[in-house]
C-alpha cells in the first residue's frame, strides 16, 4: 500500500489486514482462514510502529507496505523514503519490534542507510495450514 502526502507521511494505519488477505488469496483468489492471532498481532504492531516512526521521525513522504506468503513464511516489507539512519540497537522501538518478531520464531531485518530511507523486513514462520 502506498500513501503519499506533501511533507510528511500519514500516521494512519495502512490496513495490514487487507494486505495480508491479498497476500494469502493471491494464488487462488479464494478467501482464506485468518492467520494465527500471534502472527496477526505481531504484523499489526510492527507495521503501526513503522508508520508512526516514518511520520514522526523519518520525514518520509512515501511509505510502502507489502506482504506475501511463500514456503510457509509470511514476509512483510515496510519501506519509506525518509532520512534513514535508524540503528537496530539504538532505541527501544526497534528492539521491541525485533523482540516481538523473534518471540514467535521470526526474523526482523533493518536496512537504513543515512539519507536513503528505512526498510524493515519481517519474516514470520506460518503453520502449514495457514500457508496453504
Amino acid at each position: 500500500m502506498r500513501r503519499s502526502s506533501p511533507g510528511a507521511a500519514s500516521a494512519r494505519p495502512a490496513r495490514p489486514d487487507q494486505a495480508l488477505r491479498r497476500a494469502r488469496g493471491a494464488r487462488s483468489g479464494a478467501a482464506r482462514a485468518r492467520l494465527p492471532e500471534q502472527i496477526e498481532v505481531a504484523v499489526h504492531y510492527v507495521t503501526s510502529e513503522c508508520l508512526t516512526n516514518a511520520a514522526k521521525h523519518a520525514r518520509a513522504t512515501v511509505v510502502e507496505v507489502r506482504a506475501r506468503v511463500y514456503e510457509n513464511v509470511l514476509e512483510v516489507v515496510i519501506g519509506d523514503d525518509g532520512v534513514g539512519g535508524a540503528e537496530p540497537g539504538g532505541g527501544s522501538g526497534l528492539i521491541g519490534r525485533t523482540d516481538r518478531v523473534e518471540a514467535i520464531g521470526g526474523r526482523l531485518t533493518v536496512r537504513s542507510p543515512p539519507g536513503r530511507g528505512t526498510t524493515l523486513i519481517a519474516r514470520l514462520p506460518l503453520p502449514r495450514s495457514a500457508a496453504e
